[in-house]
């Protein structure tokens, strides 16, 4: 079983690695967050490639919205006032949850465009890879298919030269002598009349 699919199935580290907890180690411990976030891309792989930066520009956008509807009603002179937006935005912590959304936001941008970036090198470095196994295991065909040719060139020069140094009994059409000929023809020994070895 290999080391991905170990932490993926195990519901501690499932846990620990789940967009409410990378939210939330994101705005105490930054820097853990943004490990978090790669350990979510080393466990769900390809099934969560754009889910988790999604998830955290929407919450950033969601948590700059009121102070987005602050700086539409003062630019664009709306006039009418959004209920409970003074009471958000005076709210003691929502400059830091501004901050935060705003951090969280950057970060989502960062990672999907790396994880298209890598996405796109690594598809690209398999196609590659694939494109020279096949070229590779075709030009191996092709020299096996040529060895094998020559190899049965080979062999079938070795049955003509071995049938031609065969020695074969003629009698000899003039005298009547029996010669030993190799190949097809030769000359008789007594007569020295050519002879001719016409197979069986």
């Amino acid at each position: 079983m290999s080391l991905r699919r170990i932490f993926s199935t195990n519901g501690l580290v499932k846990l620990i690695c789940s967009l409410p907890v990378v939210l939330i180690v994101l705005y105490f411990l930054p820097a853990l967050g943004v490990v978090m976030v790669i350990a979510r891309y080393f466990i769900y792989g390809e099934r969560h490639f754009f889910r988790t930066p999604v998830v955290l520009m929407l919450a950033g956008l969601i948590l700059l919205v009121p102070r987005g509807l602050q700086l539409a009603t003062e630019n664009f002179n709306l006039g009418f006032t959004i209920p409970y937006l003074s009471d958000i935005l005076n709210f003691e912590l929502y400059p830091k949850l501004a901050d935060y959304g705003q951090f969280i936001l950057i970060v989502g941008i960062v990672v999907l465009i790396v994880s298209y970036l890598l996405k796109s090198f690594i598809s690209g470095l398999s196609n590659n890879i694939r494109s020279m196994m096949s070229q590779y295991a075709s030009t191996k065909q092709a020299e096996e298919i040529e060895i094998r040719k020559e190899n049965d060139l080979k062999l079938r020069e070795k049955e003509i030269t071995s049938k031609q140094k065969t020695p074969h009994a003629v009698k000899c059409p003039h005298c009547g002598k029996t010669n030993s000929i190799t190949g097809t023809v030769g000359k008789c020994k007594s007569c020295r009349s050519a002879i001719e070895y016409k197979g069986k």
